[in-house]
């Protein structure tokens, strides 16, 4: 598997290459140096590690259809002893006002779950948004999206598999729905929400609201969401996972910003509440470098608090 994987990423290495005059390639990194200050585990830890890794190829292949294919790599995780693997994370046909003004994108790709809120919260090479923090939801499902927008108005509609970039492991599939509103420039406004149809009576529901505000160079956002794993019948009463997450951004100088967040997730089948800190500063040494002293503070319900300090740096190219 992990020479298919690797054949497959020399493969497209090459494509891009001889193709590069006519798509484009385009690439993302992040990682950190990081210390653990406290953890759960008795050992303090300390490393470099690549968080995550993007190289995507798109290209115009007609007038009203366009590709797009993305791998994704990141470091396996301390004392893991494995090299870094690359997946792919993004395999779509566009195609272009296929319904009215709306695009259809048929293969692999992005979800609508956390993507109106990852963009305000603007620092996904600090942390996921809650959802994802969670493990609620994938980024990106194989299957069948309508995106478009009318006015003040976008929708994001899906059907996939649901397990993402994993294949099919049941004969249900995953409704995803998201509409967005702009109520200014500066707003906005969403709601979502989805439904995971599972074998044995075990369906996932998700339900979201979002308000955000970007301005010229901060930005604002709270998210609000419920989680409900149905467990029916002789299997037992439903597991809810529930929570809050508000961030900001606030330019300090022409070159710094500071960006700070709180989550609090409660899971009632276990009782538990989960809390999470997030404070830092953005030096943008260009416009697409930049170098991140920040610190993570997880307090989770019944164990130790995690604590890390981290200088995080990003670039894309």
């Amino acid at each position: 598997m992990k020479k298919m994987t690797l054949i497959a990423g020399l493969l497209f290495c090459l494509v891009t290459v001889v193709q590069a005059e006519e798509g484009k390639i385009k690439g993302v990194m992040f990682g950190d140096y990081y210390y653990v200050l406290a953890a759960d585990e008795a050992p303090k830890r300390n490393a470099f590690q690549f968080r995550r890794l993007y190289l995507t190829y798109e290209e115009d292949i007609a007038t009203d259809f366009a590709i797009r294919f993305r791998l994704e790599a990141k470091d396996a995780g301390f004392a893991q002893g494995e090299k870094m693997i690359p997946f792919v994370k993004h395999s779509y046909l566009q195609w272009k006002r296929a319904l009215g003004t709306a695009d259809l994108y048929l293969g692999l790709s992005g979800t609508p779950t956390w993507a109106v809120a990852e963009k305000v919260w603007g620092y996904r090479s600090i942390a996921k948004t809650a959802l994802d923090w969670n493990a609620i939801g994938s980024s990106a499902d194989l299957g069948a999206a309508l995106k478009g927008t009318a006015d003040r108005l976008s929708y994001h509609l899906m059907v996939g598999n649901g397990p993402g970039q994993k294949s099919e492991d049941d004969h249900g599939k995953k409704v995803y729905g998201s509409l967005s509103f702009k109520a200014a420039d500066r707003w906005v406004l969403e709601g979502y929400a989805d439904f995971n149809a599972k074998p044995a009576d075990r369906n996932e529901r998700t339900f979201k609201g979002f308000v955000g505000w970007q301005g010229a160079k901060g930005a604002a956002g709270l998210e609000v969401f419920s989680r409900t794993n149905e467990r029916a019948g002789d299997l037992g009463e439903d597991e809810v996972i529930a929570g809050v997450s508000a961030f900001g951004s606030l330019p300090l100088s022409a070159a710094f910003k500071g960006f700070g967040r709180f989550d609090v997730v409660a899971r009632d089948a276990e009782d538990t509440t989960d809390w999470l800190f997030i404070a830092g500063l953005d030096y943008a040494a260009a416009t697409t470098v930049h170098l991140m002293p920040n610190v993570i503070v997880a307090l989770p319900a019944g164990r130790d608090a995690n604590v890390q300090g981290r200088l995080t740096f990003f670039c894309k190219f």
